[in-house]
């Protein structure tokens, strides 16, 4: 399996089958009459494609589109790498420092409230939805508007 470039979403490929079903095992059962895009989500695209080469490129192309969203929103895999190690680390210096581990992150505190508030500034100003940016923050679309509305600019109507 290669590595996803998003936990939970991979491309897979559906195969239609003669009677109409869809098949979803990992190999290509005889007799496929066309492929079907489908996601490690649980996603499966919306057509059908020919069972040649150029339909299951076609079934690729329709999960990537189902993909776009999804990594504009993701962060960059080795920007978590960091994350994750400096909670590590902090939650490490926790049990035998706690007092530093407090203090770095009352500093950690101090900046990214600051930084969360810009960025959802910006991606309000670049005309993103509530619900788009509760998603990147793992919250609903009301939470995001409560706690943000008062930092970020009204979408410029246009």
């Amino acid at each position: 399996m290669a590595e996803e470039l998003v936990p939970g979403h991979e491309s897979l490929i559906g195969f239609r089958l003669p009677d109409g079903t869809l098949s979803v095992d990992a190999a290509e059962p005889a007799g496929t009459v066309g492929y079907r895009a489908r996601c490690r989500c649980g996603w499966t695209g919306v057509s059908d494609y020919p069972a040649a080469d150029e339909g299951r490129w076609m079934a690729t192309s329709e999960w990537g589109v189902h993909m776009r969203p999804i990594l504009a929103a993701a962060p960059p895999g080795w920007l978590l790498n960091r994350s994750d190690t400096l909670r590590d680390n902090v939650a490490e210096l926790a049990t035998t420092w706690p007092l530093q581990a407090l203090g770095v992150l009352a500093e950690v505190e101090r900046w990214q409230r600051p930084l969360i508030e810009r960025a959802v500034a910006a991606a309000r100003e670049a005309g993103l939805s509530w619900a788009e940016i509760g998603n990147a923050l793992g919250i609903s679309r009301q939470s995001a508007h409560e706690r943000f509305r008062s930092v970020a600019p009204r979408k410029q109507a246009g």
